[in-house]
């Protein structure tokens, strides 16, 4: 029975949580999680049943789906940084010089969860800003028909429609409002479900809603070492085959050699 392979766990240099190639990596990521927000809006409006239990259903899969997008970046980012950790190991060991932008992509336990709070900037401050104005949602009057505009001019009429004109909302609210609920469609999906108040709750805490799944990038950036560390053990694995195959060729291609006749 052959014997199980340890695992091959190189040694790494490790760079720093910030710098500059996380923060221009985090600024690509913006990107991901407007992907997650057209994904959300798009199928959060798809799947928005009458039935509770679908409703609640569909949207933790569509959540869980987006984290799950993310964490799988976050392992290739970490594998990808711990295997250029191994090489600039190496290079320290045999004395050369590591440029500082080379220590700069160097693996980092903090360095994924730096760049997913980069690439978060934009969308909590749009939700931040949301969460310290919403108010509960509540009936405001529409716009009066043009047909009326005559009637206003009329003293008594003018005086008792007044209010309408006096009560115009900024517009600024309902677009952000827009914005916000798109982002997080799926949290929001399930807050339809509540009263008022767990409505305006669950909007107040969109700045929570849409850091869950980007998140996830943080916690599978964690796993990179470990990645590497299969991937090493892999290779050896894969050369120790190789060479237990030739072995094994080279024994059949000795035993069906015949011995010369000797005259």
């Amino acid at each position: 029975m052959a014997k199980p392979v340890k695992p091959v766990v190189k040694p790494i240099l490790y760079g720093t949580w910030n710098g500059g190639y996380p923060t221009r990596k985090g600024f690509k990521m913006m990107l991901s999680i407007l992907f997650i927000g057209i994904l959300y809006t798009i199928l959060g409006l798809m799947l928005s049943f009458d039935s509770a239990f679908l409703r609640i259903a569909t949207s933790f899969v569509l959540i869980f789906f987006a984290a799950f997008y993310m964490y799988s970046q976050g392992i290739n980012a970490g594998e990808s940084d711990a295997h250029f950790s191994e090489i600039m190991y190496q290079h320290q060991q045999e004395g050369k010089i590591i440029a500082p932008q080379d220590l700069d992509r160097c693996y980092h336990p903090g360095k994924g969860f730096y760049e997913i709070l980069i690439a978060l900037i934009p969308y909590l401050m749009i939700t931040l800003v949301f969460a310290f104005m919403v108010q509960p949602l509540i009936y405001t009057l529409g716009v009066l028909p043009s047909w009326l505009s005559a009637s206003m001019q009329q003293t008594h009429v003018g005086e008792a429609l007044s209010y309408y004109t006096n009560n115009s909302s900024l517009l600024f609210m309902p677009i952000l409002r827009v914005i916000v609920r798109a982002l997080t469609m799926p949290f929001i999906n399930v807050a339809l479900l509540l009263d008022t108040n767990g409505m305006l709750w669950a909007e107040r805490l969109t700045p929570l809603w849409i850091s869950i799944a980007p998140l996830a990038y943080g916690i599978g950036y964690l796993q990179g070492p470990s990645v590497r560390t299969k991937v090493n053990t892999g290779i050896k694995i894969g050369v120790h085959n190789k060479k237990r195959k030739e072995r094994k060729a080279r024994k059949v291609r000795t035993a069906s050699k015949t011995p010369e006749r000797l005259i």
